[in-house]
């Protein structure tokens, strides 16, 4: 198993030489870590995130050298193109008439990723600066994701502990990693995505995909209807996906909150994509 650091985040840092590093770019990064440095003929790819669009970019633009990919939400490998592509909501309103909890739904989304997406896409160097001289800003930035993107009930050590917590927050401390991190967002959208083939699905390496109910969208309550409105819109026919599941718990940081899930739906992933016929447990 081969874990490696996002350019920009973690150990993988500072960019000095690579200012426009994205998620795509990064795609190019990781499959000549494993078929040029590592000498792997096929590997298979996993991720959420960020590590989500990497790992879709590479079943899209490697799929002949993997053998499936796993990923988290299955967003378009456009999800980072346009001009307002900092806008969670895709500039549309809320629709009228909607039943309260539906409604409900549609505002507490936009308050849980809406400023993340647009502070990181519109002001990276301005708020990476700020962050990058503040510890204690650094940390409330930070926690304040793991506090409302995970599935902690209020309670974010009911999920992670205090170690967990300042074990990360000190590997972005440490390393500077936090203003090349939130660069990452704008890259993706200053360098867009484009397509390497036009063949269809756009992601043509077997995919399996983990879903989790404190990410359904609005008026979606259950795993069924999460996996029937994937299959029913617009973002299935970009993946050959051969496995999908989905999970009453677990929140945005899949396999850290839910590992053994995780895990499990990957191993079906890659079992179901070799032929060979086994449960998800």
């Amino acid at each position: 198993m081969i874990v490696p650091s996002l350019p920009g985040f973690g150990f993988s840092t500072p960019l000095a030489h690579h200012p426009d590093m994205n998620f795509w770019k990064i795609a190019d990064v990781w499959h000549e870590l494993m078929t040029g440095v590592l000498g792997h003929d096929r590997y298979a790819a996993a991720g959420c995130d960020v590590g989500a669009l990497v790992t879709g970019q590479l079943g899209h633009k490697y799929a002949g050298e993997l053998y499936a990919i796993h990923i988290g939400s299955a967003q378009k490998l456009t999800f980072f193109n346009g001009d307002r592509a900092w806008d969670f909501s895709g500039g549309a309103p809320i629709p009228p008439g909607l039943p309260a909890e539906v409604h409900d739904r549609y505002v507490e989304l936009d308050r849980r990723f809406a400023v993340h997406l647009a502070a990181h896409m519109l002001a990276p160097s301005t708020l990476g600066f700020g962050l990058a001289d503040s510890p204690a800003g650094m940390l409330a930035w930070i926690l304040e994701r793991w506090a409302k993107w995970s599935d902690n009930g209020g309670d974010v050590e009911r999920v992670f502990s205090k170690d967990d917590l300042l074990t990360h927050a000190t590997i972005f401390w440490a390393g500077g990693g936090i203003g090349t991190s939130i660069r990452t967002y704008a890259n993706n959208n200053r360098y867009p995505w484009a397509p390497s083939h036009d063949r269809n699905p756009a992601v043509e390496a077997p995919t399996g995909i983990t879903f989790v109910d404190y990410e359904n969208p609005p008026g979606v309550t259950t795993g069924e209807q999460r996996i029937r409105g994937f299959l029913d819109g617009d973002r299935a026919a970009w993946y050959n996906h051969v496995s999908i599941t989905a999970h009453d718990r677990g929140g945005h940081f899949i396999p850290w909150e839910i590992p053994g899930e995780w895990v499990a739906d990957l191993r079906h992933t890659v079992y179901r994509a070799s032929g060979v016929v086994t449960s998800r447990r």
